[in-house]
This record gives C-alpha cells, structure tokens and sequence, in this order.
C-alpha cells in the first residue's frame, strides 16, 4: 500500500476518531457547552482533513463529469502516459484561458495557474480522432456522451474543436469524460502529454463510471475510420 493511501486512510480514521468524541462529549455536557464543542470540533475536523489530503496528493471531485469522490494522485512522466488510464492534467493555456473567465475553473498547480482536472486519455500518438456534429470517434468507435453542446448552463456559446479526422501527434493526447457537459478535448482538441501532472486512481467514490472501450483498437498505418 502507497504512501497516499495510508495518508487518505489515516485522515479518514482521524476524521472517525473526532466524530466519535464529539458525540461523547456532547451526549454528557449541557447544551451551551455542546454547541461551543460541536463548533470547535467541526473546525478541527476541517482542518485537520484538509492538511491530510493535501499532503496525501489526492484530488477530491465534485463535478459531473467524473463520477464523485476521492482521487489518490501519484506522479507520472509524459513518457508514461497510456490510452485508457485516468489522469490529472491541465487544460492547453488557451481554453483554460476560457474556463477561468467563465468559472469553469479554480485556482490550482498548473503552470497558468489553474486547477487539475480528471480526465480520460482516449487517443495517443497514432490514434485517428475524427470529431464530428455527432461526436468524437477514436479509432472508428464514436465514443459515447461525446457530443458537444451548443451553449453552458448559463447560456454562454460553446465552440466545439473543427470538425475533421485527425492523427495524433507525439506528445499529444486527446481527454475525454463521458457525460454531455464535459468540458474537455471536444472543445480544446489534442492536449499535450506534458500538461499531464498525475495519474488518478479513485479511492472513495460515489458512482462507478465504465471505463471507454472505443479507443484499444488502433487502425493500421495510414487507415481512416470509415
């Protein structure tokens, strides 16, 4: 077991042990005493699981787009980067330009300054994307809730990446969530494997999200999807 995950399950035992005292504690003393009590040990609580997941590289998601819960992060050279792994990664510096205007992003480690976000590495180097008005085809297998959508939940237009077939370059990647709002390569087109700070791998989560299966079947040279 890695070090993140001992982290993440210590932060969570941590988290056990205050609730337990504070139940205690409550259940035994008058209720002006309670509540200062209750305040102070929410506070600790905050802090400390604050401190630990931070420490432990773990990335917590509350979008839709990946399915919620808690993500161990370990490091992961551009080399290394495969087709079907979940990753950390930055959005190219334009459409993170985009999305901090727009508030699709917050503050975080990448080098323009905004968060990580946990996606799908889809295609690679070699692999034909074919971006359609349908959606986003690797390798002749149109991958599902990959439609663009014309405008965000406030109305705002969304330009979806040029329709056209493409090959992947080295060093490039595409990103890919399945659900119909993910904001990802559909819109910003190939990321480079450089922006790529962590693999994710989920600890907690909530839902299960089924892994893409379109992208293991990779054409031969010079072959289109038809």
């Amino acid at each position: 077991m890695n070090q993140p995950v001992l982290i993440a399950i210590l932060a969570i035992a941590i988290a056990i042990s205050i609730t337990v005292s504070i139940a205690v504690i409550v259940s035994a003393a008058d209720a002006q005493a309670a509540r200062t009590i209750k305040v102070i040990g929410v506070g600790v609580f905050v802090a400390v699981a604050i401190v630990l997941l931070r420490h432990a590289r773990v990335s917590v998601n509350f979008t839709a787009s990946m399915p919620v819960g808690v993500y161990s992060l370990t490091s992961l050279s551009p080399n290394g980067v495969n087709r079907g792994m979940l990753v950390a990664a930055g959005a190219p510096i334009h459409a993170a330009e985009v999305g901090w205007k727009r508030g699709y992003l917050a503050r975080g480690p990448c080098a323009d300054g905004t968060e990580l976000l946990l996606k799908s590495v889809v295609a690679t180097v070699g692999d034909e994307v074919n971006v359609t008005a349908a959606g986003v085809a690797v390798n002749g297998c149109l991958l599902s809730h990959s439609q663009p959508v014309p405008r965000d939940r406030s109305g705002r237009r969304l330009t979806p990446w040029p329709v056209r077939h493409y090959r992947l370059r080295r060093g490039q990647l595409w990103l890919y969530a399945a659900n119909d709002r993910s904001w990802d390569s559909r819109y910003w087109g190939p990321a480079q494997a450089a922006n790529v700070r962590a693999r994710a791998l989920p600890l907690v989560v909530l839902s299960q999200q089924q892994p893409p299966t379109c992208s293991v079947v990779r054409p031969a040279d010079g072959a289109l999807p038809g």
